[in-house]
């Protein structure tokens, strides 16, 4: 089996620029990137997650590449879907920490440099610091996140059919949209549109109807004529998510959305077309928030751009709360959200993914940006 975004020497070089002997991923997500094993909440039957608490899974990632791999003894596929040579069994959370510290003995860090996830279980942090004392304890969280950042062919390639599935549960929800319809009828035409199209499952199914709040729907609110109502979903396909949202409205659209939906579209298509390898974001952030002054005088939009992957929400590359210091590179994935508070009806805006080319951006969304009418 090949390593789905996982490469070795760029891991190596990662380890180097950061100065870390050894690094051990400790989160499902992290596991999943390093070494396949199915980890995930949303594998097809997510045992080792359930059991994380019993049988930890963890892997190891040495300075020149080299991986181990720690998991439930009881699990025998992992030849199956783990590209991995080295790995363990182990039967309780003790006998993985004991394994682990095996390795690093075996491997000669013990008075080396070890990154660790600032997630890793407390339990699992206290044992390596006692194990280890002349160790030299590194947060590893941004050497992930460096490894992460830029998409193998593979990874952009799943995270194009999770924007495929995620629009097509859109549409049909949208397709679907009456006046009467409930939150509860609407998130189980999600739902059953994702299954149906062969993803694991979904990462968030965020919906506003009118005012009411999208990150919590499912209170049996209605779609009435003249409520906005927002679909925000993000598909999981083979372990990695999408995010896209739009609205839709039955009757006529009140008034000045429209205009708001347009400028915002303008706005979106301004940063995108300013992303290339080599920009930063700092630099595209002031520049798109003064386009959109170019454009009115009223009206403070939000933006922001987020790298997709294994997550929703890897890390902001630039938004209101933070901007990264870096320069975009070819093949990164983001998702480009821009929004507005809109009268008694909260935030609408438009979102998309996008991924970074030699050249620009290509949009991995296809569905037309405007407000939906029903």
């Amino acid at each position: 089996m090949q390593p789905i975004g996982f490469n070795k020497e760029k891991a190596s070089a990662v380890l180097k620029k950061y100065d870390i002997d050894v690094l051990i991923a400790s989160s499902p997500v992290n596991v999943f990137y390093l070494t396949g094993l199915p980890t995930l909440h949303v594998a097809p039957n997510p045992i080792l997650y359930v059991l994380s608490n019993q049988y930890p899974s963890l892997a190891l990632v040495k300075n020149d590449g080299e991986e181990s791999l720690i998991t439930w003894i009881t699990y025998r596929s992992i030849d199956n879907f783990s590209w991995v040579k080295d790995v363990h069994g182990i039967g309780s959370p003790k006998a993985a920490m004991v394994t682990i510290s095996d390795k690093i003995k075996e491997w000669e860090f013990s008075n080396k440099k070890i990154g660790y996830e600032s997630h890793m279980p407390t339990y699992q942090y206290q044992y390596l610091k006692n194990e280890f004392p002349n160790a030299t304890f590194i947060n590893g969280d941004q050497a992930f996140l460096d490894m992460r950042l830029v998409k193998s062919e593979e990874e952009v390639k799943r995270i194009r059919k999770s924007t495929e599935i995620s629009e097509k549960a859109i549409k049909t929800m949208i397709e679907e949209a009456h006046e009467g319809i409930t939150d509860n009828e609407l998130l189980q035409i999600a739902r059953r549109t994702i299954i149906n199209e062969g993803a694991e499952g979904w990462d968030h199914l965020t919906m506003g109807i009118g005012s009411s709040d999208p990150e919590a729907p499912g209170t049996g609110i209605q779609m009435k004529p003249g409520d906005i109502t927002r679909f925000d979903i993000g598909t999981i396909w083979k372990g990695y998510v999408s995010d896209v949202s739009r609205e839709v409205v039955i009757g006529k659209i009140p008034e000045g959305a429209q205009e708001i939906i347009e400028r915002l579209i303008q706005v979106q298509e301004f940063c995108v077309e300013n992303i290339k390898p080599g920009g930063y974001p700092k630099e595209l952030y002031k520049n798109t928030m003064d386009f959109n002054k170019s454009l009115t005088k009223f009206g403070r939009c939000f933006i922001t751009g987020h790298s997709i992957g294994l997550e929703c929400e890897e890390t902001h590359i630039f938004s209101p709360i933070k901007k990264l210091d870096i320069s975009f590179e070819e093949n990164m994935v983001l998702d480009v959200e821009i929004w507005q508070n809109f009268k008694n009806q909260g935030l609408i805006g438009v979102e998309d993914c996008y991924r970074i080319t030699k050249s620009g951006c290509e949009r991995l969304s296809s569905l037309d940006k405007n407000i939906f009418v029903k």
